[in-house]
Protein backbone atom coordinates (compact mmCIF):
# COMPACT_ATOMS: atom_id res chain seq x y z
CA UNK A 1 0.00 0.00 0.00
CA UNK A 2 1.40 3.60 -0.41
CA UNK A 3 -0.68 5.02 2.62
CA UNK A 4 1.37 7.85 4.03
CA UNK A 5 1.25 6.62 7.67
CA UNK A 6 2.31 3.12 9.31
CA UNK A 7 -0.68 0.83 9.76
CA UNK A 8 -1.28 -2.47 11.59
CA UNK A 9 -3.32 -5.43 11.90
CA UNK A 10 -6.10 -4.78 15.10
CA UNK A 11 -8.22 -7.08 17.04
CA UNK A 12 -10.38 -7.12 19.91
CA UNK A 13 -12.89 -9.86 21.25
CA UNK A 14 -15.32 -9.45 18.66
CA UNK A 15 -13.30 -8.40 15.36
CA UNK A 16 -10.19 -8.67 13.77
CA UNK A 17 -9.03 -5.72 11.36
CA UNK A 18 -6.59 -7.33 8.76
CA UNK A 19 -4.48 -4.62 6.35
CA UNK A 20 -6.14 -5.10 2.94
CA UNK A 21 -4.65 -7.74 0.74
CA UNK A 22 -5.96 -7.68 -2.71
CA UNK A 23 -5.27 -11.14 -3.95
CA UNK A 24 -6.98 -12.79 -0.16
CA UNK A 25 -9.71 -9.84 -0.32
CA UNK A 26 -10.97 -9.21 -3.61
CA UNK A 27 -12.48 -12.66 -3.66
CA UNK A 28 -14.20 -12.03 -0.42
CA UNK A 29 -15.62 -8.91 -1.06
CA UNK A 30 -16.67 -9.52 -4.36
CA UNK A 31 -18.79 -12.47 -2.55
CA UNK A 32 -20.21 -10.10 -0.50
CA UNK A 33 -21.43 -7.90 -2.86
CA UNK A 34 -23.34 -10.69 -4.35
CA UNK A 35 -25.14 -11.84 -1.43
CA UNK A 36 -25.28 -8.22 -0.57
CA UNK A 37 -25.67 -6.02 -3.12
CA UNK A 38 -27.69 -3.57 -1.25
CA UNK A 39 -24.73 -2.54 1.23
CA UNK A 40 -23.31 -0.72 -1.75
CA UNK A 41 -26.03 1.48 -2.85
CA UNK A 42 -24.39 4.71 -1.47
CA UNK A 43 -20.74 4.24 -2.54
CA UNK A 44 -20.91 6.04 -6.04
CA UNK A 45 -19.60 2.98 -7.59
CA UNK A 46 -20.47 1.98 -11.19
CA UNK A 47 -22.20 -1.15 -11.46
CA UNK A 48 -19.18 -2.03 -14.12
CA UNK A 49 -17.18 -2.38 -11.12
CA UNK A 50 -18.56 -4.57 -9.95
CA UNK A 51 -19.10 -7.29 -12.93
CA UNK A 52 -16.32 -9.44 -11.69
CA UNK A 53 -13.61 -9.99 -9.04
CA UNK A 54 -10.81 -8.58 -12.30
CA UNK A 55 -12.59 -5.24 -12.68
CA UNK A 56 -12.82 -4.65 -8.53
CA UNK A 57 -9.34 -5.50 -8.24
CA UNK A 58 -8.68 -3.05 -11.03
CA UNK A 59 -10.97 -0.63 -8.96
CA UNK A 60 -9.28 -0.86 -5.83
CA UNK A 61 -5.65 -0.81 -7.50
CA UNK A 62 -5.74 2.54 -8.47
CA UNK A 63 -8.69 4.13 -6.05
CA UNK A 64 -6.71 2.80 -3.25
CA UNK A 65 -3.87 0.72 -3.15
CA UNK A 66 -1.95 3.67 -5.12
CA UNK A 67 -3.27 6.16 -3.07
CA UNK A 68 -1.49 8.06 -0.13
CA UNK A 69 -4.53 9.31 1.68
CA UNK A 70 -6.01 6.23 1.77
CA UNK A 71 -6.05 2.84 3.09
CA UNK A 72 -8.35 -0.73 3.91
CA UNK A 73 -8.79 -3.24 6.24
CA UNK A 74 -10.60 -6.47 5.83
CA UNK A 75 -13.37 -7.22 9.00
CA UNK A 76 -13.14 -10.55 10.43
CA UNK A 77 -15.29 -12.09 13.35
CA UNK A 78 -12.81 -13.11 15.63
CA UNK A 79 -15.66 -16.35 17.08
CA UNK A 80 -16.17 -17.59 13.88
CA UNK A 81 -13.26 -16.21 11.22
CA UNK A 82 -15.87 -15.04 8.97
CA UNK A 83 -14.92 -12.36 6.66
CA UNK A 84 -17.86 -9.50 7.51
CA UNK A 85 -16.86 -6.57 5.16
CA UNK A 86 -13.77 -3.89 4.94
CA UNK A 87 -13.57 -0.14 6.56
CA UNK A 88 -10.95 2.50 5.47
CA UNK A 89 -9.47 5.58 6.34
CA UNK A 90 -9.75 8.20 3.63
CA UNK A 91 -8.63 12.24 3.00
CA UNK A 92 -5.64 11.84 5.53
CA UNK A 93 -4.21 15.05 5.63
CA UNK A 94 -1.00 14.34 7.83
CA UNK A 95 -0.18 18.30 8.18
CA UNK A 96 -3.97 19.00 9.66
CA UNK A 97 -4.03 16.10 11.64
CA UNK A 98 -7.36 14.60 10.16
CA UNK A 99 -8.71 11.37 8.19
CA UNK A 100 -11.92 10.23 7.74
CA UNK A 101 -13.66 6.66 8.17
CA UNK A 102 -14.95 5.23 4.94
CA UNK A 103 -15.94 2.46 2.81
CA UNK A 104 -17.41 1.15 5.99
CA UNK A 105 -19.06 -1.97 4.55
CA UNK A 106 -20.96 -4.56 7.26
CA UNK A 107 -23.25 -7.69 6.97
CA UNK A 108 -25.72 -7.04 8.88
CA UNK A 109 -25.20 -3.55 9.06
CA UNK A 110 -28.57 -1.82 10.56
CA UNK A 111 -30.67 -4.47 9.45
CA UNK A 112 -29.45 -6.68 12.30
CA UNK A 113 -30.00 -9.71 10.39
CA UNK A 114 -28.67 -11.70 13.81
CA UNK A 115 -28.05 -11.44 17.09
CA UNK A 116 -24.60 -12.37 16.13
CA UNK A 117 -24.05 -9.12 13.63
CA UNK A 118 -25.87 -7.45 16.04
CA UNK A 119 -23.16 -8.10 18.75
CA UNK A 120 -20.29 -7.24 16.41
CA UNK A 121 -21.77 -4.05 14.83
CA UNK A 122 -19.36 -1.34 14.33
CA UNK A 123 -16.38 -2.76 16.53
CA UNK A 124 -13.74 -2.28 13.86
CA UNK A 125 -15.13 1.60 13.71
CA UNK A 126 -14.16 1.57 17.33
CA UNK A 127 -11.11 0.23 16.81
CA UNK A 128 -9.99 2.68 13.72
CA UNK A 129 -11.05 5.47 15.91
CA UNK A 130 -8.58 4.47 18.91
CA UNK A 131 -5.55 3.80 16.11
CA UNK A 132 -6.66 7.23 14.90
CA UNK A 133 -6.43 9.26 17.81
CA UNK A 134 -3.86 6.79 19.98
CA UNK A 135 -1.49 5.66 17.44
CA UNK A 136 -1.81 8.15 14.05
CA UNK A 137 -2.56 11.51 16.65
CA UNK A 138 -5.11 12.63 14.93
CA UNK A 139 -7.10 15.59 16.18
CA UNK A 140 -10.14 15.40 13.90
CA UNK A 141 -12.51 12.30 12.42
CA UNK A 142 -14.77 12.53 9.68
CA UNK A 143 -17.61 10.51 8.62
CA UNK A 144 -19.48 11.09 5.47
CA UNK A 145 -22.05 10.08 3.85
CA UNK A 146 -24.80 10.40 0.73
CA UNK A 147 -27.33 12.97 2.60
CA UNK A 148 -30.03 10.32 2.04
CA UNK A 149 -28.42 7.29 3.85
CA UNK A 150 -30.27 7.67 6.86
CA UNK A 151 -29.19 4.53 8.80
CA UNK A 152 -25.04 6.02 7.78
CA UNK A 153 -25.98 8.57 9.87
CA UNK A 154 -27.49 7.23 12.18
CA UNK A 155 -24.84 4.44 13.08
CA UNK A 156 -22.04 7.80 13.37
CA UNK A 157 -23.96 9.13 15.85
CA UNK A 158 -24.43 6.35 18.00
CA UNK A 159 -20.69 5.86 18.19
CA UNK A 160 -20.27 9.73 18.93
CA UNK A 161 -20.12 11.24 15.97
CA UNK A 162 -21.67 14.67 15.57
CA UNK A 163 -23.40 16.01 12.50
CA UNK A 164 -21.38 18.96 11.25
CA UNK A 165 -24.03 20.27 8.11
CA UNK A 166 -25.31 18.91 4.68
CA UNK A 167 -22.59 19.72 1.78
CA UNK A 168 -25.22 20.27 -1.44
CA UNK A 169 -23.62 18.96 -4.44
CA UNK A 170 -20.89 17.38 -2.72
CA UNK A 171 -19.67 15.17 -5.23
CA UNK A 172 -20.43 13.78 -9.09
CA UNK A 173 -21.28 10.91 -9.34
CA UNK A 174 -19.89 8.81 -12.62
CA UNK A 175 -22.70 7.44 -15.19
CA UNK A 176 -24.09 3.96 -13.96
CA UNK A 177 -24.19 4.13 -10.26
CA UNK A 178 -26.64 2.49 -8.33
CA UNK A 179 -28.30 5.57 -6.30
CA UNK A 180 -28.68 7.64 -9.36
CA UNK A 181 -28.36 11.06 -7.26
CA UNK A 182 -29.56 13.84 -8.62
CA UNK A 183 -29.42 15.89 -12.02
CA UNK A 184 -28.68 19.62 -13.11
CA UNK A 185 -30.58 21.18 -16.01
CA UNK A 186 -27.79 20.96 -19.40
CA UNK A 187 -26.05 18.36 -17.11
CA UNK A 188 -25.30 14.87 -18.05
CA UNK A 189 -23.27 13.62 -15.06
CA UNK A 190 -25.54 12.93 -11.29
CA UNK A 191 -24.33 14.53 -8.17
CA UNK A 192 -24.92 13.94 -4.58
CA UNK A 193 -25.50 15.68 -0.95
CA UNK A 194 -23.33 14.47 1.57
CA UNK A 195 -23.49 14.66 5.17
CA UNK A 196 -20.71 15.92 7.24
CA UNK A 197 -20.12 14.65 10.76
CA UNK A 198 -17.24 14.53 12.82
CA UNK A 199 -15.88 12.87 15.98
CA UNK A 200 -12.63 15.22 17.21
CA UNK A 201 -9.86 14.74 20.29
CA UNK A 202 -9.68 16.14 23.34
CA UNK A 203 -12.75 17.05 24.75
CA UNK A 204 -14.92 15.90 22.13
CA UNK A 205 -13.08 12.74 22.09
CA UNK A 206 -13.80 11.94 25.96
CA UNK A 207 -17.28 12.81 25.51
CA UNK A 208 -17.73 10.45 22.47
CA UNK A 209 -16.00 7.47 23.87
CA UNK A 210 -17.83 8.16 27.28
CA UNK A 211 -21.60 7.86 25.64
CA UNK A 212 -20.29 4.92 24.19
CA UNK A 213 -18.63 3.30 26.73
CA UNK A 214 -22.07 4.02 28.80
CA UNK A 215 -24.32 2.20 26.35
CA UNK A 216 -21.70 -0.80 26.67
CA UNK A 217 -22.38 -0.72 30.13
CA UNK A 218 -26.09 -0.39 30.11
CA UNK A 219 -26.44 -3.37 27.73
CA UNK A 220 -24.12 -5.67 29.59
CA UNK A 221 -26.73 -4.50 32.62
CA UNK A 222 -29.69 -5.97 30.62
CA UNK A 223 -27.83 -9.15 29.95
CA UNK A 224 -26.88 -9.77 32.91
CA UNK A 225 -28.14 -12.62 34.97
CA UNK A 226 -28.94 -12.13 38.59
Amino acid sequence: MSFVLPTKDMQNDRVRLVRFNAIEHIPLLFKEHQVYPELWLYFGIPASVMASETSLAEWYDVTIEKEIMRTLWAVFDVETGEFTGCVGLFGTDVPNKTTEIGQHIEQGGDSGETVAAHACQHQHVRLLLRFCFDELRMRRVQWKCDAENAASMNAAQRLGFRLEGVMRWQRVLPLGCASGGFTRPGEEEPGKHGAMLRFVGTTGRRKGFSQVYRRKWIERCKNRVI
